[in-house]
């Protein structure tokens, strides 16, 4: 009995133990983060953040000063998120325009949808 209890708790031990000692690599099933991923997720803290602050300022946690401050911090931040995702979009269109071609994936453009058929990346075909 003692020893089926042992040899329990070493397997447990053991599943337990070897993700932790195994040698660092990306998760499974995700691929690297793009440029545009990674403004989108700096644009949604910003703005939750922004959120957040409006918030405490009407519970009163935050000061005008203090929250004008924030405001002023954090929006400049999803100004320079927007701003780079829009400079993102805008070089993807262009490159779309000379091959006719999707810049993110390379497939043949065919309609004036704004994003690619196959893979679904804005600025798949130039503006008329």
């Amino acid at each position: 009995m003692y020893v089926v209890s042992a040899l329990l708790i070493v397997a447990v031990a053991m599943l337990v133990a070897v993700p932790l000692l195994a040698p660092d690599s990306p998760p499974t099933g995700r691929l690297p983060d793009t440029e545009a991923e990674r403004l989108e997720r700096e644009k949604a803290a910003a703005l939750l953040a922004i959120r957040e602050a409006q918030l405490d300022k009407a519970m009163g946690k935050l000061s005008d000063e203090d929250y004008a401050a924030l405001r002023a911090f954090y929006e400049r931040r999803a100004i320079s998120a927007m701003t780079g995702l829009d400079g993102a979009a805008a070089a993807s269109r262009a490159a779309c325009a000379a091959t006719d071609r999707c810049a993110a994936c390379g497939s043949q453009v065919t309609d004036d949808s704004p994003f690619c058929a196959h893979c679904g990346s804005p600025g798949a075909q130039a503006e008329l």
